[in-house]
């Protein structure tokens, strides 16, 4: 639990940092990690060297000193022996101390000025047949690596001799100083080098979160810095292209919004005007007839003549008869009942037939792959009022003299084809307009397309007729 925590903890502090304190701090720990272990591997390689190095020093200075002690040991030349030992100490600064025992381990001569230490005293001579030993010894000044080594394998005395390894350590810290001064060096120059590559990596990174938070804000302008040639600034030029189509999209989506706020104005206009319409025969037409209706059944009921009540009844069948065609043709513009109860086919057939009658329009149809199937209600109803308002704008606009409608069952889609031979318009400057009664019905079709999962497209130009291609399936929207 506690190396979770840590782990946890740590992750904390090192995502709260900037890019840039990350890569500068990784950057100091590499070369501080670098320059401590160099020190520690040079320190111990050189104290291992240079121990063996003085040892092995201190070992032939000591033999050498026992060899030329030998004569004025045997001669009783303490002079001549305390000259050597003097002159063995001037000559090696390492050497410290020299000092020679007899035999019975009393002192013979020294080169302590202060006398001699008690310390040194109560350190042991080789024993017999040993021929050398080595002491490390603790001292004010420093360690001290005593080296006693017998004269005459014991029998004239022994020499003892101090070496000093305060010139060694004063090595090693030099070295070691170097080391560290070169560290800090190379952690001045890695530190701005790595401040340089920091700042080269975070200030693409920073643009891009800017820009991020720009696109959240609904601005889309930020384009990426043209001196960003690497991976971030492939990332950099990948985010404006999807700024630039999120900018795109939401102008199309503003637009659409725009036609479809225009368009359902148009269907709540349409439908006042239907209701108007619808008010105005019912009360001119219909509702005349069936006052004359009623009129007219008053006479009949106060004929006293048969033969006036028979011709006056046949008068009001005949008017019975023109109401109630005029009540059909009425529900019949609201919604074609041939539609519910034969399908699209007839429907279709029905609605070329009216068209032709009305417009002076040659209108045919061409159906494939139906094989007497139904399609579903929503499609049938969509595909007729596609056809429906393609038509219109043909009578509207095109001043054609023949359309032709294909219907192509296809298995899992329906598709719609509208061509007329009319003088044409250019589609992309009338959707982009979208105001006109033309456009507004072009991208009624398109709705009317898109809410079923379908598509529409317009193909014309002008002098070149138009043709209307919708596509729509039918696996999701429940085919029987």
């Amino acid at each position: 639990m506690t190396g979770a925590r840590f782990v946890q903890r740590f992750w904390a502090v090192a995502g709260a940092a900037s890019i840039r304190v990350k890569i500068m701090g990784v950057v100091i720990a590499v070369i501080l990690t670098l320059g401590v272990a160099v020190s520690v591997v040079v320190y111990r390689g050189l104290s291992t060297t240079l121990e063996r190095e003085l040892e092995g020093r201190g070992l032939a200075i000591a033999v050498s000193l026992a060899s030329r002690s030998q004569e004025p040991i045997l001669t009783d030349r303490l002079f001549a022996l305390y000259t050597l030992a003097k002159e063995t100490v001037r000559d090696n600064k390492d050497v410290l101390y020299v000092y020679i025992t007899d035999r019975q381990g009393a002192v013979l001569i020294h080169t302590f000025t202060g006398g001699m230490p008690a310390d040194l005293l109560a350190l042991p001579s080789p024993s017999p047949g040993e021929t050398v030993r080595v002491r490390l010894l603790e001292a004010e000044t420093g360690a001290i690596r005593s080296i006693a080594v017998p004269i005459l394998g014991g029998r004239a005395g022994t020499v003892h001799l101090g070496m000093s390894e305060s010139g060694m350590q004063e090595t090693i810290g030099r070295y070691i100083r170097r080391i560290l001064l070169v560290t800090v060096v190379v952690l001045v120059l890695g530190g701005m080098l790595g401040f340089a590559v920091a700042t080269i990596l975070s200030r693409p990174l920073t643009q891009l979160a800017g820009a991020a938070e720009a696109v959240g804000r609904g601005d889309f302008t930020w384009r990426a810095p043209l001196w960003a040639r690497d991976e971030i600034g492939r990332l950099g030029t990948s985010f404006a292209r999807m700024a630039e189509r999120l900018a795109h999209f939401r102008e199309e989506l503003r637009r659409r919004e725009e036609i479809r706020t225009r368009l359902l104005e148009q269907v709540m206009t349409a439908q006042e005007e239907e209701r108007r319409r619808i008010a105005r025969e019912l009360h001119d037409e219909t509702g005349q007839a069936l006052t004359s209706l009623a009129v007219g059944l008053s006479m009949v009921e106060d004929a006293q003549d048969l033969s006036v009540a028979r011709e006056r009844a046949a008068e009001l069948r005949a008017l019975a008869a023109r109401t109630l065609d005029e009540v059909h043709n009425l529900s019949r513009g609201l919604r074609p009942s041939v539609l519910d109860d034969l399908g699209l086919l007839p429907a279709v057939e029905r609605l070329l037939k009216e068209y032709e009658a009305n417009h002076g329009i040659a209108g045919d149809l061409h159906a494939a792959g139906f094989d007497g199937r139904r399609l579903p209600g929503p499609v049938e109803i969509a595909v007729y009022r596609i056809v429906q308002e393609a038509l219109t704008n043909t009578a509207k606009h095109a001043g054609a003299g023949t359309v032709s409608v294909l219907l192509e069952h296809q298995g899992d889609a329906i598709r719609v084809i509208v061509e007329d031979d009319g003088s044409g318009f250019d589609p992309g400057e009338v959707l982009s307009g979208g105001g006109t009664d033309r456009g507004l019905g072009l991208h009624g079709m398109r709705e009317r397309a898109a809410l079923l999962g379908g598509t529409l497209t317009v193909e014309s130009g002008p002098g070149r007729g138009t043709t209307v291609f919708a596509q729509i399936p039918l696996s999701t929207n429940g085919e029987q």
